[in-house]
């Protein structure tokens, strides 16, 4: 014998599974949300799992974000717009400076570089698994030195210690009197802008 709703039953279900299928869209568009990472993801203080840096020549050599702030692990690419370029760590080990390089590398970690980047769409790709501050520098020479143009960058790993940092000490007397002088100013800047978001720790940037 077939069983018939009443009318009050058979809203009843109707609502019920109205409900449930909107709390599976919520359920849905919640975890869609905490996958996606915030817009300003990369910024001091907001930790990347990856991040493209593009490098232009006009007006003048550039990166762009000039500071960058990845986890532990990520990956960060070099996208060449315009020009002709390269990305070297400054670590003392890497003789093809005109100087002695300034050592801007975490201890213990290797010097790098890419290949020249030769034109739009060149790119190179480097992983940070060790946790620090590196800074690097564009060394080609197109009527002007990129280094003297002052073209350099700088990538923050994870939540170091900024005390026990090459990169975040000062400038020997020695480095001073050889760096360009856009290169010191840019150290300046960096250290102006990422020991106080790294001495706040990541409970300040989360707040």
């Amino acid at each position: 014998m077939t069983q018939k709703l009443s009318r009050r039953d058979a809203l009843a279900v109707t609502a019920g599974t109205a409900v449930a299928t909107l709390a599976g869209c919520l359920g849905e568009a919640a975890d869609d949300s905490r996958g996606e990472p915030p817009e300003n993801a990369g910024e001091l203080g907001t930790p990347a799992a990856e991040l493209t840096v593009t490098i232009t020549s006009e007006p003048w050599p550039e990166f762009t974000p000039q500071i960058v702030h990845v986890e532990p692990g990520a990956t960060v690419e070099w996208l060449v717009e315009t020009g002709r370029h390269d990305v070297t760590a400054y670590h003392e080990d890497t003789r093809s400076f005109m100087h002695q390089a300034p050592h801007r590398t975490p201890d213990g970690v290797g010097p790098w570089r890419s290949d020249v980047l030769d034109g739009p769409g060149a790119s190179y790709e480097r992983t940070f698994d060790v946790e620090g501050v590196y800074d690097y520098v564009d060394k080609q020479q197109v009527c002007v030195s990129h280094e003297v143009a002052g073209n350099v960058g700088r990538v923050v790993v994870g939540w170091p210690d900024p005390d026990d940092e090459p990169a975040m000490q000062p400038l020997t007397d020695e480095e001073r009197s050889e760096l360009p002088s856009q290169v010191k100013n840019a150290f300046e800047m960096f250290e102006e802008e990422t020991r106080p978001v790294l001495e706040a720790g990541p409970e300040a940037a989360e707040q």
